[in-house]
């Protein structure tokens, strides 16, 4: 494959990523799992069983897609050097 259509494939594959970034809102998501924590951090989470699955339930899903996320884009990042 020449290097003109590995750039090529690889701007696409920035811009697929990007958009998908778009959709998913990471800073967002941020911002959500910071409020989470602090939820999580309060000594009387476990007061309120039910609250407090959901609370570190729902800290869990947004960490592990936040993640997933960073991880995709520095392999396309590192892809570029």
């Amino acid at each position: 494959m020449a290097a003109a259509d590995l750039l090529t494939d690889l701007a696409e594959l920035d811009k697929t990523l990007t958009s998908i970034e778009v959709v998913l809102d990471p800073a967002g998501k941020r911002e959500q799992i910071a409020e989470l924590q602090e939820q999580a951090s309060a000594p009387d989470l476990w007061n309120d069983q039910d609250n407090a699955q959901r609370v570190t339930s729902k800290l869990s899903a947004l960490q592990a897609e936040v993640d997933r996320l960073a991880a995709l884009r520095q392999r396309v990042d590192d892809l570029a050097v």
